[in-house]
Order: structure tokens, then C-alpha cells, then sequence
């Protein structure tokens, strides 16, 4: 390892410039092949997972999480007594069934 390690930017700073005046004119064409290929590759995954159907596993964790609303039937024989008990009462919930997107 006779090679001498230390970096001079004094030595640097020419090559750089020489190596930029060699690819400058070609940036604007790099620059635009990179937005592309960002584009293709984005456009390949959005495919790709648009299409992927979830394992049986997970799917049945999903449901096993999902809980179904359960009515309680003593909240119920109670909203029915109170409906027959009272004639106003009554007519809103007779309202209610035949227009319900009345206000």
C-alpha cells in the first residue's frame, strides 16, 4: 500500500470539471430517463397491489376481529311499548317508515 491516501481538492477540482463539461449536455436527458423510470416503477407496483388478494390467514383474522352489532331485545320490547303507548310517539315512528329521508 505505497498509494498515498490523502485527497488533494486542489487535484479534484479539475477533474470534476472536466467530467462535468463531458456529461453536462446530457443531464436535462438523464434527469427526465430518471422521472420515467420512477414513473414505470410506480405505475408496476400500484398494478401489482391493485391485483393482490390477502392470504386466508389474514382474511380470517379480519373477520374474527369485525364484531356484529348485537340488539339488545329488552331495548326493544321497550321502544315498542313506548311506541304503542303514546299516539304521537307513534305517528313520527309511522313518518319515519314511510319517508325516511324526510326531516
Amino acid at each position: 500500500m505505497s498509494k498515498n491516501a490523502n485527497l488533494n481538492l486542489a487535484n479534484l477540482k479539475p477533474q470534476l470539471k472536466r467530467v462535468y463539461k463531458r456529461f453536462s449536455r446530457h443531464l436535462a436527458f438523464a434527469v427526465i430517463l430518471l422521472v420515467l423510470l420512477t414513473y414505470v416503477f410506480m405505475v408496476w407496483r400500484i398494478s401489482g397491489l391493485t391485483a393482490a388478494e390477502p392470504s386466508p390467514e389474514a382474511e380470517s383474522a379480519a373477520i374474527a376481529q369485525t364484531a356484529i352489532p348485537k340488539v339488545d331485545k329488552k331495548a326493544v320490547e321497550r321502544i315498542l311499548s313506548l311506541e304503542e303507548s303514546s299516539a304521537e310517539i307513534h305517528s313520527l315512528f309511522e313518518e319515519a317508515r314511510n319517508n325516511p329521508f324526510q326531516e
